[in-house]
């Protein structure tokens, strides 16, 4: 590990170390060719000087935030960055961290890159350097359409819940966006997150909003309304929706209203 970042992980709290050094030394084991330091006061490691991953203290937790993760298709990367291709995940303890997930992103930080390095030189419009399988077919979710079906919605939550509150918006909004897409009230939702069941679980249950294919557009890399796997097209919808409540949209907008 990088002696900067050994010291910096070292000034944390012992658990909050713990997840520092988790990081970083996952990191390393896959980003082998990678440059590593201490960049704007957080550890940042670089693949031929453009950045890939870092991690950072922030009031949600522990950010872990991929520059071009908006690109890699993965729902769990779910706070994603308004102006460039950024996406990020927190932690507030180690056994959030799945090892499995971590190692499956930092591969694809090595196939899909974003340019970086020169952004200054073209004023500030980015360019994909190495485009990876996951931009060449924005209807094709395949890759991860089983994941998606096994993951649980208790997992999710709390990142949507983390994702909305930072930019200023409620918990009471967040639930009335999903209900909109779902049917589900808040006492269903806490039954279905104390159950811990699967998205293919959460979406069978669901009564889906007859307008939810008014949603359209980008999100996690593919625009929703070409996604070709049902489920998976759902999680994207309910994705984009927490995403514009993140981002400042009036309610009548994301809740598609005449």
């Amino acid at each position: 590990m990088n002696t900067e970042i050994q010291a910096y992980n070292n000034r944390q709290p012992t658990t909050e170390k713990q997840i520092c050094n988790l990081l970083a030394n996952t990191i390393d084991s896959v980003l082998t060719k990678a440059e590593s330091k201490i960049w704007h006061g957080h550890p940042v490691w670089f693949l031929d000087g453009n950045p890939i991953v870092g991690y950072s203290k922030q009031k949600p937790g522990w950010r872990l935030m991929f520059w071009s993760g908006a690109s890699f298709g993965e729902p769990q990367l779910n706070v994603v960055g308004k102006k460039f291709k950024d996406a990020s995940i927190f932690y507030n303890s180690l056994e959030q961290i799945k090892n499995k997930d971590l190692k499956r992103w930092l591969k694809k930080s090595t196939e899909i890159q974003w340019d970086y390095k020169n952004i200054v030189k073209r004023k500030g419009r980015l360019e994909l350097v190495k485009p990876g399988k996951e931009k060449n077919d924005m209807k094709d979710t395949s890759s991860h359409d089983q994941r998606i079906a096994e993951m649980t919605f208790s997992s999710v939550y709390p990142m949507y819940l983390a994702k909305v509150e930072k930019k200023g918006r409620t918990k009471e909004e967040l639930h009335e966006v999903i209900k909109w897409l779902t049917g589900f009230d808040n006492k269903q939702l806490q039954k279905l997150i104390k159950e811990k069941v699967t998205f293919a679980t959460f979406f069978e249950r669901a009564t889906l909003n007859p307008n939810a294919k008014l949603i359209t557009g980008a999100i996690c890399g593919y625009r929703v309304e070409e996604i070709k796997n049902p489920l998976t097209q759902k999680a994207r919808y309910m994705d984009k929706l927490v995403d514009e409540l993140a981002k400042g949209r009036k309610m009548d907008k994301i809740l598609r209203e005449p």
